[in-house]
C-alpha cells in the first residue's frame, strides 16, 4: 500500500509539473515558444534553464532565462497567454481585448505614450512600452521583456537609460521574430 502511494504521488508530481500535461496542449508554454538555446543566442551568453512561473493579468505562463556577469542579473522572460487563459482569469475577454485595453492606456498616459512604439510586421499587432513587447498573433498574446547587459560610458543616468531601452528593444523585437514564427 505505501509503494502504491509513492508511486501515486510521483506520477502526481510528475504530471502536475508540466503544463501541457495538466491543462492540455490549449495552455501556453513559453519555454517552449522561446527556448534556452534561443535565449543564449539572443544574449550571447550561457543563460540558466527556464524558471517557469505562472503570470497574472493577463494569465499564462512565464519563462525567464537570466545570467551573472560582473556582479549584475541580465536575461530575457517571455509570457505567453491565451485567449482561453485571460478569459478564464475574468479580467479581461481575450488577447484582442488585453492589446486594445492596453494600447489605449498608454496612448491616453502622456508619460506612457512618450515610450510607445507600435509595429506592423510583428504579428497581427505589437506595440513596445518602454520595457517590454507586446504582440498578438491570433488568439495568443506574447510579452518580451529583456533585461540586458548594457556596456558604455554615459553622460548622465538618462543617457545610460535610453541605451538600455535601445538595446531592450533590439532584443525584444529579435526575440519577436523568432517567437511570431512558432506561433499557430
Amino acid at each position: 500500500m505505501q509503494r502504491y502511494l509513492r508511486l501515486m504521488m510521483m506520477a502526481l508530481l510528475i504530471w502536475s509539473s508540466v503544463p501541457g500535461l495538466l491543462w492540455g496542449d490549449d495552455r501556453p508554454d513559453a519555454c517552449l515558444l522561446f527556448s534556452q538555446s534561443d535565449a543564449s543566442e539572443l544574449l550571447q551568453a550561457t543563460v540558466s534553464p527556464g524558471v517557469v512561473s505562472k503570470a497574472v493579468s493577463p494569465a499564462g505562463m512565464s519563462c525567464r532565462y537570466f545570467y551573472k556577469e560582473d556582479g549584475g542579473v541580465f536575461g530575457v522572460t517571455v509570457t505567453h497567454s491565451t485567449s482561453a487563459t485571460i478569459s478564464e482569469e475574468g479580467i479581461y475577454a481575450s488577447a484582442a481585448d488585453v492589446m486594445m485595453r492596453q494600447l489605449r492606456a498608454r496612448k491616453n498616459s502622456t508619460y506612457a505614450a512618450s515610450f510607445l512604439r507600435t509595429f506592423s510586421d510583428l504579428g497581427e499587432e505589437s506595440f513596445w512600452d518602454g520595457t517590454a513587447l507586446w504582440l498578438r498573433k491570433h488568439d495568443h498574446l506574447v510579452r518580451i521583456r529583456p533585461e540586458p547587459r548594457v556596456v558604455g560610458t554615459f553622460t548622465d543616468r538618462a543617457a545610460a537609460d535610453a541605451a538600455k531601452r535601445e538595446r531592450s528593444l533590439a532584443l525584444a523585437l529579435a526575440a519577436g521574430k523568432v517567437i511570431v514564427a512558432r506561433l499557430p
